[in-house]
């Protein structure tokens, strides 16, 4: 059965209960080439609403979705750096493929990664869905691009083959539309070009926080989880303080 990546928001449960509230799911982590599905960073609630509590990683196979929430199995390998060991992933290594740019061998770009459509059993990635963006992809689509195309990452960005650039986009508001919804896309796409270009202008004169923005893993948006700062020693800390307790 496939599913996709969309899950953001989705709450997390587990405990002997079953019924522990755990946190909210924030994104889904990919294996270093973005081929594989290793699990979900989920954002646990803050202590007393005021101490911030660290992200943590939640394997792929270690939760099953019941009425809508995703329940985590008890076993101690389901969650953060033993995961990592159990599944052999360089977390490091790792990436966040919503949000990344996807880019043909000679550097055409084709698109953005909106979501990812996966195999639930194997985590294998079945489709990477690729638009312009949250208002484009409501009104163009997405274009869906199997494995087989896909190259590898590099330089921050996911590469794949020319043929990649010349899949059409579907399930839009322009395909059932047509032309009229198609003249507000371009609208919609040049509207965002100037947010691109003002959001990159800002960053240039805020870079020090665009750095603390990369330091948890809920903020890490088409990354390589190597870049947000502290997350694995996160792991590590959390991983012994549960141990503690035995």
């Amino acid at each position: 059965m496939r599913s996709t990546t969309e899950f953001r928001g989705v709450r997390v449960i587990g405990g002997r209960s079953g019924n522990k509230r755990i946190g909210k799911i924030l994104r889904a982590v990919f294996s270093p080439e973005g081929s594989i599905l290793v699990g979900y960073i989920v954002g646990r609630p803050d202590f007393l609403f005021m101490f911030k509590r660290k992200d943590r990683f939640l394997a792929h196979d270690a939760f099953k979705v019941v009425d809508g929430r995703v329940v985590a199995t008890t076993d101690r390998d389901s969650w953060d750096e033993p995961a990592c060991k159990r599944l052999g992933i360089d977390w490091d290594r790792c990436l966040i493929l919503e949000g990344m740019r996807v880019v043909t061998e000679d550097g055409e770009k084709v698109g953005t990664i909106a979501s990812v459509e996966y195999d639930e059993r194997t985590g294998k990635t079945a489709s990477l869905q690729v638009g312009e963006g949250m208002a484009s992809k409501a009104i163009v689509g997405v274009s869906h691009i199997p494995p087989e195309l896909i190259v590898g990452y590099r330089n921050g960005q996911i590469v794949a083959r020319r043929a990649a650039s010349e899949i059409h986009a579907e399930g839009g508001l322009a395909a059932k539309a047509g032309e009229q919804a198609a003249v507000v896309t371009n609208v919609v796409k040049e509207k965002t070009k100037t947010a691109r270009n003002t959001a990159k202008t800002i960053g240039k004169n805020t870079g020090k926080i665009a750095g603390n923005a990369l330091d948890s893993g809920s903020k890490a948006l088409g990354t390589q989880l190597g870049k947000t700062k502290g997350m694995f020693k996160a792991f590590k800390n959390e991983y012994k303080k549960e141990s503690s307790k035995d």
